[in-house]
C-alpha cells in the first residue's frame, strides 16, 4: 500500500476474486493513470521499475500473475475515504528491459469491466416481446460475478414488439448489442467502478445533468484557488439544431429538437447559437419510435468546454466524472455550473494530480452561486 503524501493506493489484483498484491510490487510501483470520460471505456495505466533479480521477473511475470484478463482494482484512499477509481481486466503488458540495474519497466494497460462483456458474441439470442431495458438487465446479469450491479432506465418511448411481427434477436457481443440499443435510444452506457470494492455499477440510460455539484473549481482567488490551471474554449462550429421530419398525413413537417430535457436542462443563461443543422430521417417510423429516434437524434455536443488541472489534496476529494461541478473566479462568461466530461487520475509518489474536462451549452451563469 503505497503513500502517497495524504493518499493511499489499495491495489487488488486476481482472476475474479482478488487480494493485495505482494510488497515487492507495491515497491516497485512508479505511478498510476486512471481515466474516465463520456462516450469510451474507463481505462487505467500501471508502470512499475523492477531489477532481474526481483519477485516481478523471477516469479511474477513467469507465473502469470499480470496475464491478460488478471482482474486489477485500484482504490485511493483520501484523509480515510476510499474511493474505487478503476476495476477491470489487464488487456495488455509490455516490458521494457534495461542494461542499468533496476531499471526494467512493466507498463499494465487495462479498462473496465466492460471488456470483460466485449469477449463472447451471441449473434442469434431471442429477446420476444421484451423492451430494450430488459434486454440489457438480462445481458448484465451474466457478470454478477464481477459485481456488476444493472442500472438499466426504461426509455421514454419505445413500443414493445410484438413476437408475431418480429423477434428481436442480439447481433455481436452483450457490450456491442447494449451500446446499439444505448444509441438507438439516446442513451449513454457505462460501468463506474464501486460504490465497493469489487462491486461496479453499469448504467444504461439518459445522460444526467442534474444533481448536488461538486466543490467549485475556484481560480484567482488567492488562498481559496483550488486549480493549477483552466482555461476555456467557444467553438461555433460544435453547436448544431437536429431537425426531424414527421409526416402528418401527406406532408412532412419539421421539428426542430433542442438538447433540452428534464435530466439535461441548460447550464448557461445564453446558449450558443447552432450555426449547423442535421436532418433525422423518421418519416416511415411508427409514432413511439419517431419519438425515441427525435431523443436519439438530439446533439451532444457542447460547444463551450473547459480543460485544466489541480491537486487533488489541495481541492479536498477526487473530481468525478459525469458529474456537475462549479467554476468561480473565472469571469462573468464562464462561472457557473458545468459537465464534467471527463477526468484523469495521475498517481505519483508524493502526489495526486487530476486533468478535467469540462462542458456546457453556452455562455453566462443561469445561478446566482455555485457551492464553495
Amino acid at each position: 500500500m503505497p503513500t502517497l503524501k495524504g493518499v493511499n493506493l489499495t491495489i487488488l489484483v486476481g482472476p475474479v476474486a482478488v487480494l493485495p498484491v505482494p510488497a515487492a510490487v507495491v515497491d516497485a510501483l512508479e505511478s498510476a493513470t486512471v481515466t474516465q470520460a463520456v462516450g469510451q471505456r474507463s481505462g487505467w495505466q500501471l508502470t512499475f521499475s523492477f531489477s532481474k533479480s526481483s519477485p516481478i521477473a523471477q516469479t511474477l511475470l513467469p507465473s502469470g500473475y499480470f496475464d491478460p484478463l488478471i482482474r486489477v482494482i485500484l482504490v485511493a484512499t483520501l484523509n480515510g475515504l476510499p474511493t474505487v477509481i478503476a476495476d477491470g481486466p489487464i488487456m495488455r503488458q509490455d516490458v521494457t528491459a534495461s542494461a542499468t540495474p533496476g531499471h526494467s519497466k512493466l507498463v499494465l494497460t487495462g479498462t473496465d469491466v466492460s471488456s470483460y462483456m466485449d469477449l463472447i458474441p451471441f449473434d442469434g439470442m431471442p429477446y420476444p416481446a421484451m423492451p430494450s431495458f430488459s434486454r440489457v438487465a438480462l445481458m448484465l446479469a451474466k457478470y454478477a460475478m464481477f459485481g456488476v450491479i444493472p442500472v438499466p432506465i426504461p426509455a421514454l418511448f419505445e413500443s414493445v414488439p410484438d413476437p408475431t411481427e418480429k423477434l428481436p434477436s442480439q447481433k455481436g457481443t452483450d457490450y456491442a448489442y447494449i451500446q446499439e440499443l444505448a444509441k438507438a435510444a439516446g442513451y449513454d452506457f457505462y460501468v463506474v467502478p464501486g460504490p465497493a470494492p469489487g462491486t461496479n455499477t453499469a448504467y444504461w440510460g439518459p445522460q444526467v445533468r442534474i444533481g448536488v455539484p461538486q466543490p467549485a473549481l475556484s481560480v484567482d482567488m488567492d488562498h481559496a484557488s483550488n486549480v493549477e490551471q483552466i482555461a476555456f474554449t467557444a467553438d461555433g462550429a460544435a453547436a448544431e439544431l437536429p431537425i426531424a421530419f414527421v409526416k402528418v398525413g401527406p406532408i412532412s413537417i419539421p421539428v426542430p429538437v433542442p438538447d433540452i430535457g428534464i435530466l439535461n436542462p441548460p447550464l448557461s443563461m445564453r446558449p450558443m447559437i447552432p450555426t449547423k443543422i442535421r436532418q433525422i430521417q423518421t418519416e416511415r417510423l411508427k409514432l413511439p419510435d419517431v419519438l425515441g429516434a427525435l431523443l436519439a437524434g438530439r446533439s451532444r455536443v457542447d460547444p463551450i468546454t473547459g480543460t485544466g488541472s489541480l491537486d487533488v489534496t489541495r481541492y479536498g476529494q477526487p473530481l468525478g466524472a459525469r458529474k456537475l461541478v462549479g467554476v468561480r473566479g473565472a469571469g462573468l462568461a464562464y462561472d457557473g455550473l458545468w459537465y464534467v466530461r471527463s477526468v484523469t487520475n495521475t498517481l505519483t509518489r508524493g502526489s495526486w494530480k487530476q486533468n478535467f474536462q469540462l462542458a456546457r451549452d453556452g455562455l453566462v451563469s443561469n445561478v446566482p452561486l455555485v457551492p464553495a
